[in-house]
Formats: C-alpha cells, sequence, structure tokens
C-alpha cells in the first residue's frame, strides 16, 4: 500500500508515513531499547565482574571502615593497584561487543523501517520493490559507530593535550583547544550524517556500501535547501520537546513530601522513557521525510514537448487523416 505521492511537503510526509503506519513506531523502539536494556546489563555484568576480582584485605577493610581520607584513598589505591591494564582490556573487550551488538540491532531496525518507508512512497509498487540489503547495512553500520568514536576520541584527546600545554606551550595549546576539536567535531558529524543516510539509498536501489555513500553525498549536493529546511524545522521540534519533558521529568521532585524517594524515581524514569519515545519519533518522522524527498529527487522530469516527437512519415500521415475527417485547415465550419 502506497502512502500518497510527496511532492508537495516532505516534512508533512515524514508524520504522515507514522500516522499511516504506527507499527513503524514500535518497531523503532523496540530495536532501540532492546539495544539499550542490553547494553546497560553488559556494563553492569562487566563492573560486577571486575570488582569482584579485587582482593580486599583485612587491613583494607580496617581502612576503610574509618572513613578518614586519607586512610580511605589509601586503601583503595592499594586495592586497585595492579588492576589497571585488566581493566582496560576488559572495556576494551566490552566496547567491541557493544559495537558489534549495535551494527547488528541497527541493521535488523533499520532495514525494516527503512524498507517500509521506500515501499510506501515508492511509485512503482512491484513484489521485489525495496529490498533488505542486510550486509550493506550492516557494513555502514559499523562504520558510523567506528568512525563516532574515533571523532569522539580525536576530540577528548585534543580537549587533555590543550589543557595539559596551557602553562608550557600555549601556541600548541591554542592548537588543540581551537582546531582539533572544531575538526574532530565537524568531520565526525558530517560522516556520520553521510554514513546515517546511506541506507536509504542501500533499500532504494540495492547498492553496496561505498555506492550507497556516494548516492547520499550526491543526494545532499542537489537537495542541500530542502535538507537544511527539514534539519531546522526537526531540530525546533526537538528542542521543543525536550524542553517540554524537562519540565515533566523535574516536576515529581515537588512530591517529596507526599511520595517516597523511589516513588520520584520511578516517576522521574517513566517520563524519561516518554521523552526517550518521543525523540525515537521524531527520528523517524525525519527517516520518512528523506524518503519522500528522495523519492521526489528521483522522479522523472517532465519535458517540454506536451506529445511525443513523430518522424516526418508518421506527421504527414497524421495531417492527410486529420483533412480527410475535418477537411483542409482553416475551412472549418461554425
Amino acid at each position: 500500500m502506497s502512502a500518497p505521492a510527496s511532492s508537495h511537503s516532505a516534512f508533512r510526509d515524514g508524520f504522515a508515513a507514522l500516522w499511516h503506519e504506527p507499527v513503524l513506531l514500535a518497531a523503532e523502539l523496540t530495536w532501540r531499547w532492546c539495544f539499550g536494556l542490553s547494553a546497560w546489563l553488559l556494563v553492569v555484568i562487566s563492573g560486577a565482574l571486575f570488582l569482584d576480582s579485587l582482593k580486599i584485605s583485612p587491613g583494607d577493610e580496617f581502612l576503610l571502615g574509618t572513613l578518614q581520607p586519607q586512610l580511605f584513598s589509601s586503601a583503595v589505591r592499594h586495592i586497585f593497584r595492579g588492576s589497571l591494564t585488566r581493566l582496560i582490556l576488559e572495556q576494551a573487550v566490552l566496547l567491541l561487543g557493544l559495537l558489534l551488538l549495535w551494527a547488528f540491532a541497527a541493521t535488523a531496525g533499520r532495514a525494516a523501517t527503512l524498507r517500509r518507508l521506500v515501499d510506501m512512497f515508492r511509485r512503482e509498487e512491484g513484489p521485489d520493490a525495496g529490498t533488505w540489503e542486510f550486509r550493506s547495512i550492516f557494513t555502514l553500520q559499523l562504520l558510523r559507530a567506528m568512525w563516532s568514536l574515533i571523532a569522539l576520541a580525536v576530540t577528548v584527546l585534543s580537549l587533555a593535550l590543550g589543557v595539559s600545554l596551557v602553562d608550557t606551550r600555549p601556541v600548541r595549546a591554542a592548537f588543540f583547544l581551537s582546531f582539533g576539536i572544531v575538526l574532530g567535531c565537524v568531520f565526525g558529524v558530517l560522516l556520520n550524517w553521510f554514513l546515517g543516510l546511506a541506507p536509504l539509498f542501500c533499500i532504494r536501489s540495492g547498492s553496496d556500501p561505498m555506492q550507497a555513500l556516494a548516492q547520499a553525498i550526491d543526494f545532499t549536493a542537489r537537495r542541500t535547501g530542502r535538507l537544511s529546511a527539514l534539519g531546522v524545522g526537526f531540530l525546533l521540534l526537538r528542542l521543543v520537546w525536550t524542553g517540554t519533558m524537562l519540565a515533566a521529568i523535574l516536576a515529581p521532585l515537588q512530591l517529596s513530601k507526599h511520595l517516597a524517594p523511589g516513588g520520584i524515581l520511578l516517576l522521574m524514569a517513566m517520563m524519561a522513557l516518554v521523552y526517550f519515545a518521543g525523540v525515537d519519533l521524531l527520528y523517524l518522522a525525519r527517516l520518512g521525510a528523506y524518503a519522500s524527498l528522495a523519492e521526489e529527487d528521483a522522479g522523472p522530469e517532465e519535458t517540454a514537448e506536451p506529445y511525443p516527437e513523430l518522424d516526418p512519415v508518421q506527421q504527414m500521415k497524421a495531417s492527410s487523416e486529420a483533412e480527410n475527417e475535418f477537411g483542409p485547415a482553416g475551412s472549418g465550419t461554425f
């Protein structure tokens, strides 16, 4: 079933797609929240296993029980001595696992939602409309996650180097604090944008990762104005939603005299879930707007000729038939 044509407003088409297919939001929430819950469980289990591997001597227990700052810090340093390497290795394995888990979850969820969105806005419907392209989307999602980590690492490292060199080498500190951070953020956001848009073209045309990335760059170059307007519109909605829900999340704090701390935290957690659901809805509506705009961009261009061009023989034959039926030109009766 195809949604209405989307030549007038891609922004409105994005929300119309969600209104037409509410199950898209359910699918988006399912894969995102399942990944989030799994990630938190892995982090908690990893931390618990690391803490369980530490050995605490009776002397350390005594120093911890004194609650004196100097004695307490001395006991903590003694407990964690020699465990830094093991902690780094465990966190590296955890990070690799989370990257792979994110890539698998995002591939399955994004393929399902994008395939339905593309089929809704596709002009030519058919049994093979829209492809899954799991391998291509998985590669793009993995590259996106890795590039985001690289950009974040470059930004944090530039900040750390800049702060450490402020007193000794101010010129280098200014370079790291300005160019290093700005370049890390700019390149991180740009490539993340293209890698996030490329799966749409994997679904539309069955492209491999590099072809889809090239098509995303070309599409952005052709439709820069429309994409910028969509980005500003969804950003304003996101800011309004964030401000509204921030007030709603903090509202249970006023009930501290009537509710236990556990009840207040539960209400705040429920409001936070509503906020994240709204954020996912806006993101999915933006994907729908991109799918609508991409279909409009790929539509056939109208030619200036209202009728198909005929060769001279066909023109003479058509003219002769017209004269036989209506008489010579200009001799019509009134």
